[in-house]
């Protein structure tokens, strides 16, 4: 018996239509259902654009295009404009602006302008576009900038009081400067008003450490802490910042290159060098370095006279802040 092969009309354009279908986008394949709908429905336009909420003039766009190329037509073409704006500004001013962006490559869009010749008049926003065309606009700092404008960096309040332990405590790092360039990392926190303090060494200034030196810090501070502040360093971004939001913990950031704003802090570390450092209190085995600065904690804490407290320790300080009134400032208002 022979038998002969045979073709089913159409297959062909079928098989075709199967084989771009593996293309298809999910809202292609979205598509394509509701023509299939349209189909069931006796090719009712009106009926479908009802039934999927959308334009008759839709419903009959998408089954020319399955007509003219199959179901593939169905995916998101861009829709980018055929003739897009072109920019206007003359030749002239642009190789003015790059002329004096490249004699000085630190300048913004705000200095250059001041500077170009009095015939040219474009706006600020006008040099911005020409230096970014140009590629004289550093993405990464442009990057960082976009993101700083995005999310602001909360401060804490013009003419803040502190009236109690744990209004505020101020936290920075400190560097441990080993032999051959080695270094450990004092995180440190201050109450500013009682001057009580937590002290941690680390490896590292990590975020994921600084997260940890808050929670040290919420277990062994014996009040509860209201906000924090800190500078603008990694250790206190990501991880700890995050830590902070969990906690609904208030935290505030120095301005840039600012140190006096986190006086407190930056004080006690100098008392630090002269007192602990510079006395030969370094070492490079981890476990002694830690050590020793849990004696350091305990003496500033309980044992070292504060002439900011009237030459009470931190501890003497509390107790007696809690029975009577001290011959101290009851109030500090922290200055910008």
């Amino acid at each position: 018996m022979t038998i002969y092969a045979s073709t089913l009309p159409g297959a062909a354009t079928i098989a075709r239509s199967a084989l771009r279908g593996d293309n298809l986008s999910k809202r292609a394949k979205e598509k394509l259902k509701i023509i299939d709908w349209y189909i069931a429905h006796d090719k009712n336009q009106s009926l479908t654009a009802r039934h999927f909420g959308i334009q008759r003039e839709t419903v009959r766009e998408w089954v020319r295009r399955i007509n003219v190329g199959g179901p593939v037509t169905l995916n998101d073409t861009s829709h980018r404009p055929h003739h897009g704006r072109k920019p206007t500004t003359t030749w002239e001013t642009i190789m003015e602006v790059v002329k004096i962006r490249k004699e000085y490559p630190a300048w913004s869009k705000y200095k250059i302008h001041p500077l170009l010749p009095e015939h040219i008049t474009v706006s600020v926003s006008t040099v911005g576009r020409i230096l970014k065309r140009k590629g004289l606009i550093d993405k990464r700092i442009s990057r960082k900038r976009s993101g700083s404008a995005k999310s602001p960096r909360a401060r804490f309040p013009r003419g803040m009081k502190i009236s109690e332990a744990g209004d505020m405590v101020q936290m920075d790092t400190k560097y441990i400067m080993l032999v051959g360039g080695k270094k450990y990392y004092q995180f440190t926190a201050i109450d500013v008003l009682s001057k009580r303090r937590v002290l941690r060494v680390y490896r590292s200034q990590s975020s994921a450490n600084g997260a940890l030196f808050l929670l040290e810090c919420l277990r062994v501070f014996p009040f509860t802490i209201k906000t924090i502040q800190t500078d603008n360093g990694a250790p206190f971004q990501k991880h700890f910042d995050a830590l902070c939001k969990a906690k609904n913990l208030p935290h505030y950031f120095i301005y840039p290159r600012t140190p006096k704003q986190n006086t407190y802090v930056e004080i006690s570390h100098g008392a630090d060098q002269r007192e602990f450092y510079l006395q030969g209190n370094v070492y490079e085995n981890f476990d002694a370095m830690c050590n020793k600065i849990a004696w350091w904690e305990n003496v500033w804490n309980n044992v070292r006279p504060h002439q900011a407290l009237n030459y009470l320790t931190p501890n003497q300080y509390l107790e007696k802040r809690q029975s009577s009134r001290l011959p101290t400032k009851d109030v500090i208002t922290l200055q910008t």
